[in-house]
């Protein structure tokens, strides 16, 4: 029997995955949507307003919270740097390439483990100071917040969805 603590948990997680996975977002892009056909040098463009990040970045920062999370539930919580979360090493196609593909990757390593047992929300999330609903509202929050950026960020360029 289906308790309402698991129902929404089970919310919860189908919500993080709307907002992430392709063609998956209900009334707006999901992450995977936003980010379809953006090649490196789009990705990589920035517009000229000091401190603005690039969709790169954007991704990149994503992509670093969510390895922290996953870090945290194998009981590894790393000491974190929202600094490092946006430097990005090397711009080229394949480079950007790579950048998709672990972002995928650490989306589906998260969600792998926050599936693998049931779910307490009220729960202490392991190595954070927070209950696992709050790390996991966040995380959805935070790919919400920074797919609305990137959309953005493709409208200034000119680049249709």
């Amino acid at each position: 029997m289906r308790t309402k603590k698991n129902q929404q948990a089970e919310w919860l997680l189908k919500a993080m995955e709307m907002a992430f996975q392709k063609k998956k977002g209900l009334w707006a892009h999901s992450m995977l949507d936003a980010l379809g056909g953006i090649t490196a040098g789009q990705a990589a463009w920035r517009p000229k307003k000091k401190g603005t990040h690039s969709i790169w970045e954007i991704v990149h920062h994503a992509m670093y919270w969510k390895e922290y999370l996953v870090r945290c539930l194998e009981g590894k919580a790393p000491a974190a740097s929202d600094e490092a979360s946006w430097k990005i090493e090397e711009v080229s196609e394949e480079a950007w390439a790579q950048t998709l593909t672990q972002l995928k990757r650490t989306h589906n390593a998260l969600m792998k483990h926050l599936k693998a047992g049931k779910l307490n929300l009220n729960k202490p999330f392991p190595g954070a100071k927070m209950s696992f609903g709050e790390a996991l509202f966040g995380a959805l929050a935070h790919d919400l917040y920074h797919t609305g950026q990137i959309v953005l960020l493709r409208q200034l360029q000119g680049i249709e969805i």
